[in-house]
Parts: C-alpha cells; structure tokens; sequence
C-alpha cells in the first residue's frame, strides 16, 4: 500500500470534500520537474482548475508543454508581491549547464538553474558558489511587474476564493503570502518552502497565518497551513490530517519495538 504525504493526504480529502477544487501555484518553474501537485493535478484534470505563476519569461514555453492537455489550466507571466516591479536574479542562460547539483540528477538542464531564481540575491550567491560558479559572472537581474494575488486573479477573472495556494519562490514565500490577500482569497490550503526562511521570518509568518485561522504543519522543509474556521471543508481537512497524523505517530512507535527485537534476534544467532 501507498504510503501519501501529509500535503496529497489534504488534496485528496479537499477533492473528496468539493469534488472540483482551484489551486494557484506561484513559483511554478516549469510546472512538472520535482512539483509536489503535477501528477495529482493531471490524473485529475477534468476535476481541477490550476493558475500556474511564474516570473522566468524563458519557462513559460515549458509550462505551456506540460499543461498543454490540462482542459482548465492558465499561465501568468508576473510575481507575486508588492504592486509595481520586483527585482529577481537569475542564472545566466549561458550558465544552465554548469549549474547541476546532485539534487538535479535525471532534470531538464535547465531546471535545477532556473529553480533558484530569488528576489534575495544572497540566496543566489550561496547556490552559484557552492557549485564553483563565480556569482558575478553568472547572475542576471530581471525586472518583473508584480502584482497582488487578488489583483491577478481579477484580471484573469479567476474564481475566488481558491482552494489551494502552492508556492515556491526561494526565500520569498512569506512576502507571497503577505501579498496573497487571505481574507479575499482565503484558500483552504497553503503549501510553501518554509526551509530557506530565517527562523526569526518564518515564526513571524506562522503568526500571521495563525491570527488569520490558520494551523500551520512542518513538514520538513515545507510547510502546510490549514484553514481552521469553522465550516464542514475545513472540520473535515483538520480531521483527516489530525487522524493522519496520529495514524503516522504510532506506525513510527510500533517500529521501533520491531527494529530492536530483530536486533536482539539477530545479536543471539550470532
């Protein structure tokens, strides 16, 4: 039997619930090469509606391909933010090839390049220098227009509120959220990178999804932040995954009396 994480586990439950479901990604980089919600959204196409966000010009024909048998897909070429222009950097396409960590193996040559574009230069830095790559030389700096995400989804006469927020921006995923107007869009289900925050922004960013209802899960280096108010879809998502949870918890104790007593048993044949 399959073994789903906590994040599929809350899909499922969140289809099961409304039986069509609109999610918006923001970050969406391609949108198929290491992406949590692909191959949920494409074995369910005819049940869901997906706003794919993504800054990189250069990927918007690969998004384009990986969705192109989607029915309801739709792509946004902006950021997600303060209204008016973001400042991202980026690899130099000239560097794409030589940016592959181990992470990256068996990825499109771009992926693993194109997936740290950051409005924090610092973030890119580390990155490039980790792999021997002078910065300098390697970094581009793009101009974005960005936008609210209520403002967007006006434009784009995109139905709210939404059920499920994805986002992957490197480090910039709490000033997504900020920007993300919660208490229009107000998705059931915000998923985000939580890993390249400090630790001082991302307490901060829990508190502000905590005071809005929220009940945020580590998941290790994401995380997973619920909508808690009162009504039958979120009493239903909080319950599934507080049972899963639990279901979790005592699978991992029930191993380890089993992974001592083979231990013993193994010690007393020797």
């Amino acid at each position: 039997m399959r073994n789903y994480n906590t994040y599929e586990v809350a899909l499922r439950s969140l289809i099961a619930i409304k039986r069509k479901i609109n999610i918006v990604a923001v970050g969406a980089n391609d949108g198929k090469t290491n992406d949590p919600i692909y191959d949920f959204v494409m074995s369910r196409a005819s049940a869901t509606n997906i706003l794919l966000i993504e800054p990189n010009k250069l990927l918007i024909p690969h998004l384009k391909s990986n969705y192109s048998s989607h029915p309801s897909h739709q792509i946004a070429n902006c950021a997600i933010g303060r209204e008016g222009t973001l400042t991202l950097y980026a690899v130099k396409r000239e560097f794409w090839d030589l940016f592959q960590p181990f992470y990256a193996k068996g990825w499109p040559s771009y992926r693993a390049a194109t997936g740290i574009t950051s409005a924090i230069k610092s973030h890119l830095e580390k990155a490039l220098t980790d792999q021997d790559i002078d910065p300098d030389s390697a970094i581009d700096v793009l101009n974005i227009p960005a936008k609210e995400l209520k403002t967007l989804l006006q434009e784009l006469n995109w139905p709210t509120p939404i059920d499920v927020l994805q986002i992957d921006a490197e480090g910039y995923d709490d000033v997504v959220i900020f920007n993300s107007n919660l208490c229009d869009t107000r998705p059931k289900l915000i998923y985000f990178e939580s890993h390249n925050l400090p630790e001082e922004d991302y307490k901060a960013l829990i508190h502000y999804l905590t005071e809005r209802r929220y009940k945020a899960h580590k998941l290790g280096r994401d995380t997973l932040a619920i909508d808690s108010q009162v009504n039958t879809t979120c009493i239903l998502l909080n319950l599934t995954i507080y049972l899963h949870s639990s279901v979790r918890s005592i699978c991992k104790i029930l191993k380890k009396p089993s992974v001592v007593m083979k231990g013993l048993l193994g010690k007393h044949r020797k």
